[in-house]
This record gives C-alpha cells, sequence and structure tokens, in this order.
C-alpha cells in the first residue's frame, strides 16, 4: 500500500524524499509557503480581474466609460506593472529585505487601493489607482516564482508552480461567482452598487492574506528564521534546497552580475518567450473576449455573464495541471508550446469564422483555457538554467513579465481594442501568428541550452529538456558541489548571509 501511494505521488506531486525527516519538512513547506503564495495570487488575481466583472456589471454606466477608456485603465495597469517589475527583482535578489516582509507590504498596500476604487468617480481616477496598484502587485507573480526556485528542487517545482498559477485563475473564477452573487445579494444595499461591494469585498480579503504572510511566510530557505520550524529544519533547508548562489549586493558586485546577465542567452531568449507567448496563447482570459461576446449578445442576465466564464477559468485549472505533470513526467518542456499552440488555433480559426452556433462559440472560448500551462513550464525552465547566478535568474524572470507587459501595453490597443467587440478578428490573427513564431523560438532555445549548459543544475533531477522528452540524464560541467562560507576572494568582500550561506564551488 505505501509503494502504491508513493508511485501515486511521484506522478501528481513529483517524487517524495528518501528520508523521512525531509519528507516532513517538505510537508511543512508545501503546507506553508505554497498556502501562502497561492493566497497572496488569489487575492492578487482577484483584485486585477475585477476590474471586468464590475465594468460589464454597472460601473461603465455609473462611471460613464466611453470609447476605449476601458482599454486605457487595463494599460495603465500594465504600466505600473511593468515600472514595479524590476525593484522587486533586486529587492528579492538583494538579500537585504526578506521576502517575508516585501511580499506581505506590497499585499497590504493593493488591498487598500482596491477598496478605493470602490469610490471613484471618474474614469480617470481610475486610471491612477490602477497604476499603483499595478506597482505594487509587480512584486507576486514573478517574485513568487523566483522563491519557489529557492525552496524546491526541480523535479518538486513543476507542479508546484501549476499549483501557485491555478490559484490565480481560482481567483477570476471565484470572481466571477461572487459577483454574481454580489448583484443579487449586496447590491443597494448600504446604498452601494454591487460593482462597488464587489472592491470592498476584494479588500476584506486582501488583508488577512498579508496579515498571515508577515506572520508564517519563511522568506527564503538560506536565512529563514521561521518560528514553526526546528533549528535542525532549518539547517535542513539549506542541505535540500537546489544548489544555487547566495549573496549579499554591493555596488561593486551588482555591476559584475549585471555584466553577466546582459551576456547570457537567458536574458533575451525567455522573456520573449513568456512575454509574446502569453499574449497568444491566454488570448481568452487576457483581453475578456468571453466575457464582452456574452454581454454583447444581449442574451444573458447580468448573473450569466459573470457566471459563464467560470467553464474556461475551471478548464484552465485543470489543462494547466494535466499538462504541467506531463512536461515534468516526461522532463520536457518544449513540448507544451505545439500542445497548447494547437487548443488556441483551434479557438482562434472558429471564431474567425464567426457564423457558428452559440454552443460552438461556447466551446471555441473555452478550449484555450490550457494556455497557463506554458507560462508555467517556461518559468520552471527558466529557472532551472540560471541557477548558476542568483541575479541572472531574478532578472530574468522579472524581465519575463516586463516583456510581457511591455508587449500587451500596445497589443492590447492595437490587436485587442474594446471597440472590436465582439469578434476581435485582427487579435485573432496576431494570435495565430505570434503562438507559430514562439514555437520556433522555444526550439531554437533548446540549441543554445545545449550549447551552452549552465554551470550548475539540479542534481537530484539533472536533465536537459528535448524535444522527444527524452529521461536520459544529462551531466552538468560541475561535477561535485561544495557548500560552505564564502571568502572575499570569491565575492569581492561582499557580507555573508547569515545563516546558512550556500556558496557554489567546482572542486
Amino acid at each position: 500500500m505505501g509503494a502504491r501511494l508513493d508511485k501515486f505521488e511521484t506522478i501528481f506531486w513529483g517524487k517524495p524524499p528518501a528520508d523521512p525527516k525531509e519528507r516532513k519538512l517538505l510537508r511543512k513547506i508545501d503546507g506553508v509557503v505554497l498556502s501562502y503564495v497561492c493566497l497572496s495570487y488569489f487575492t492578487n488575481y482577484l483584485d486585477r480581474a475585477n476590474l471586468a466583472n464590475a465594468y460589464v456589471s454597472g460601473m461603465r454606466e455609473a462611471l460613464d466609460f466611453k470609447g476605449n477608456e476601458y482599454t486605457y485603465a487595463v494599460s495603465m495597469f500594465t504600466a505600473g506593472y511593468i515600472i514595479g517589475q524590476y525593484p522587486s527583482a533586486l529587492v528579492l535578489s538583494s538579500n537585504r529585505i526578506s521576502p517575508r516582509f516585501w511580499f506581505p507590504f506590497c499585499g497590504a498596500c493593493w488591498g487598500i487601493i482596491t477598496l478605493g476604487l470602490a469610490f471613484v468617480k471618474t474614469p480617470h481616477q481610475v486610471w491612477g489607482l490602477r497604476l499603483i496598484q499595478g506597482f505594487f502587485e509587480a512584486s507576486t507573480f514573478c517574485g513568487t516564482h523566483y522563491v519557489l526556485g529557492a525552496w524546491y528542487k526541480d523535479g518538486e517545482l513543476g507542479r508546484r508552480s501549476a499549483v501557485f498559477t491555478s490559484s490565480a485563475q481560482l481567483g477570476t473564477l471565484f470572481s466571477g461567482i461572487m459577483q454574481g452573487s454580489i448583484i443579487k445579494n449586496l447590491d443597494g444595499l448600504h446604498g452601494l452598487k454591487g460593482w462597488q461591494w464587489l472592491f470592498i469585498v476584494d479588500f476584506i480579503i486582501t488583508i488577512p492574506v498579508a496579515i498571515y504572510g508577515f506572520i508564517f511566510f519563511p522568506g527564503l530557505p538560506h536565512t529563514t528564521q521561521a518560528f514553526w520550524m526546528t533549528p535542525e529544519e532549518r539547517e535542513l533547508c539549506v542541505k535540500r534546497s537546489p544548489p544555487q548562489e547566495h549573496t549579499t549586493l554591493t555596488v561593486r558586485s551588482l555591476g559584475k552580475n549585471l555584466k553577466t546577465v546582459v551576456t547570457s542567452w537567458q536574458f533575451y531568449t525567455f522573456p520573449i518567450l513568456f512575454g509574446v507567448g502569453s499574449c497568444a496563447y491566454e488570448k481568452t482570459g487576457n483581453y475578456s473576449e468571453f466575457l464582452f461576446w456574452l454581454k454583447w449578445t444581449g442574451k444573458y442576465t447580468p448573473s450569466q455573464v459573470n457566471y459563464y466564464p467560470c467553464i474556461y477559468t475551471a478548464w484552465g485549472i485543470v489543462g494547466t495541471y494535466i499538462l504541467t505533470m506531463y512536461s515534468d513526467l516526461t522532463k520536457n518542456r518544449f513540448i507544451i508550446q505545439p500542445i497548447v499552440y494547437c487548443t488556441t488555433f483551434i479557438s482562434c480559426v472558429m471564431l474567425l469564422v464567426w457564423n457558428i452556433s452559440d454552443n460552438a462559440k461556447f466551446f471555441a472560448y473555452v478550449v484555450s483555457g490550457c494556455g497557463y500551462a506554458v507560462q508555467v513550464t517556461n518559468f520552471a525552465w527558466a529557472t532551472s538554467v540560471t541557477r548558476d547566478n542568483e541575479v541572472v535568474r531574478a532578472v530574468t524572470i522579472f524581465s519575463m513579465n516586463v516583456i510581457g507587459n511591455c508587449w500587451t501595453l500596445w497589443y492590447q490597443i492595437v490587436c485587442w481594442p474594446v471597440v472590436d467587440t465582439p469578434r476581435f478578428r485582427n487579435g485573432q490573427i496576431a494570435t495565430l501568428v505570434t503562438g507559430a513564431a514562439m514555437i520556433g523560438l522555444a526550439a531554437f532555445m533548446l540549441y543554445l541550452e545545449k550549447r551552452y549548459p549552465p554551470k550548475i543544475r539540479d542534481d537530484s533531477e539533472a536533465y536537459t529538456t528535448n524535444i522527444f522528452g527524452s529521461n536520459t540524464a544529462t551531466p552538468t560541467p560541475i561535477g561535485d558541489l561544495e557548500r560552505r562560507t564564502p571568502t572575499e576572494d570569491d565575492y569581492y568582500g561582499e557580507k555573508n548571509v547569515e545563516p546558512g550561506q550556500v556558496v557554489i564551488k567546482a572542486i
């Protein structure tokens, strides 16, 4: 029975550690680290996704939105989101401010701003608040991928990243259900409209999550002082963590590390792969085309308009986990690109034809939901090939979001303007072209990974991604890894990080 449970766990959650103490610790890490980042991202996405729900549930008429003013509100959030990326990257990789404090602080800030959206009077006020909200929300998505890469080995990372990403879809799912319930039960209560109550309830949900993070979130393995771990477990956190560098940044070392960043192939390829690809594969969620079509038909009640897109979101959660699990089991990050493109291709072609039944349109919108699997595997892939430099890993991961949002700034206005509702013909064509191009880029990156392999890999799950999903382990250039306290020769006089400094050296 125990062997069967281990096999089941290996398939659906990753191979469990052989050491009972490490297995117990891993479950504790899952219970606290994963629960907090998922709750945080849930509220993060809930707060941003609810603007679309509020817009189609009375906010448009109450604030007198005209033309593309809604599109501009979305773009203002994107602008703030871009501005906040690199400050968060440097905060997290500097080892000077712990994620234990940075993440909850940002969460509390965007929660307060969400409350402010309930009392705006004009579209321009929405623009301003969304700009600031985007800045603070920038810490969560890429920051969490960075932190998960520090806590989990490559063989543990993919499926846990899928759970984290799915929490955003749960936010969207819950937003639709919550909005429908608010329209029925809270509209008019204390003189406030249903869309206003939506933002108020978001605030009430967000603040307790931030408090939970301040109390329980452990930060990073090599610096954690979490009260819910024993001293032995804190030491084991360092021993079991993936091989990687941890240093305290100084002015001198920052320049050296940034030079390494701009000369790495990962810094240029992964941001394009994720940035452009996510705009293609996540089209239905990013541009609310399903929601707008339901509103445009005039056939559905406000509650139905908010409820029906939940079908797309539910499939997105299930499809993302299934595809990520397949990627982990086959040790193949590339294959998810062409699989997801097939579903996106079907969706785009059906909606370009347009003269099909409403049921067929429902299918076309829903089938593209598994596109979120691409972002999960791309971030896991990026983490596994950048472990030899912490700053390269942080800047590359955050750059993926920067490029994605820079691309969205103009791409949404040009290809997916709200005035093109409901067909979005230009957007469907652009999706077909960019999706195909990203498959070609991913194949080129496989060549680069083989030609310029990382100096450090996670030995517990060492492999090279390839087109055919081979399970053959690939030896890394470093045969043995020594963990020790750094000397001045190693890091040019930088301060040691205490406790549990981890340094990697070839011996």
